[in-house]
């Protein structure tokens, strides 16, 4: 049983143990270069200056948290990779985001509801450093001297924010958090807060409650890895990214709908949760562009019925 550290000293996280034993190879990471031809299109006029002048859309209304009953869950989209799972007596926070801007870049849709609805958070998961999934201010307005877990290499990045313990996971991990249990799974992306930190890990998490299962993907291009978290967990619900599939750089670092939907094959899970679109304009792809995309490569795999496009803010008992 993990120790927690001294509110004073917020200087050591706690490394789990391998979930089965087996040797921890690294999740493939993406490389920096950028294509060949990414110099060809202009980001800067194309996209983000006139995202200056784009007006916010979204109200952030109050939310209306049902009660969850044993063996329920609920979800809210809360925008972009940022959910709130709850279960009976338990509230879980995933790659939390309330900012309206990431450095120069404008957030167009607001988040679905104000920071200050939160129910009280039992534990807080950050798939990985970059901006958009470890926001530091909301981070800090969201501990309350509970767990956070980050990928390994990630913790110091939090330790000063008021949590209790950093829990550190390498890929395959896991760490018991109650009734829950959390594993990191690998991805196909990369780290880094900064381009000389690299050192930082990434990926995803499943997450156990009993008899349910949720997969929050993080962020990822599609990889053959997919197929071996399939196979190795039963997945209910895959919270699955399916935005930012034409950046800036040229680089294949996200998925399209289309590879998303493979994956979501690949995986075996029963319900599929787009997410990571519709609120920070990331690639040159208009905003809504990725759902329409996903419900028509659903249609042609006849599996629409499992897809589950979520309002920001509205919260669906499942």
């Amino acid at each position: 049983m993990p120790i927690p550290f001294s509110k004073k000293n917020r200087t050591h996280v706690v490394r789990a143990a391998s979930d089965d034993g087996e040797a921890k190879g690294k999740s493939p990471r993406v490389g920096l270069r950028p294509a060949s031809d990414w110099h060809k299109r202009n980001f800067l006029t194309s996209v983000l200056i006139p995202s200056l002048f784009t007006k916010r859309s979204g109200r952030g209304a109050q939310p209306l948290f049902p009660p969850v009953r044993s063996g329920e869950l609920s979800i809210t989209w809360i925008g972009h990779a940022s959910f709130l799972i709850q279960m009976e007596a338990m509230n879980v926070l995933i790659d939390p985001n309330w900012s309206m801007w990431l450095k120069v870049i404008k957030r167009l849709k607001r988040p679905g509801f104000q920071i200050d609805h939160l129910p009280s958070i039992d534990f807080v998961l950050v798939t990985h450093a970059h901006f958009d999934h470890l926001d530091r201010r909301t981070l800090r307005r969201v501990a309350a001297d509970q767990p956070i877990v980050v990928p390994v290499g990630v913790g110091n990045l939090v330790h000063d924010l008021g949590f209790n313990i950093v829990h550190e996971l390498d890929h395959w991990e896991s760490v018991e958090l109650g009734p829950l249990k959390v594993t990191l799974t690998p991805c196909h992306h990369w780290g880094a807060r900064m381009l000389h930190d690299s050192h930082r890990g990434f990926g995803g998490f499943f997450i156990e409650a009993g008899k349910r299962s949720i997969f929050h993907c993080g962020d990822s291009a599609y990889f053959p890895g997919f197929k071996e978290i399939g196979k190795r967990y039963q997945i209910e619900i895959a919270l699955l990214p399916i935005g930012a599939y034409d950046p800036p750089s040229g680089r294949e670092v996200h998925m399209n709908p289309e590879e998303a939907v493979q994956a979501f094959t690949e995986l075996r899970a029963q319900r599929f949760v787009p997410m990571h679109y519709g609120s920070f304009r990331l690639g040159y792809e208009p905003l809504e562009e990725p759902p329409e995309r996903l419900l028509a490569a659903a249609r042609a795999r006849r599996i629409e019925n499992k897809i589950l496009v979520m309002t920001e803010g509205t919260p669906v008992v499942l």
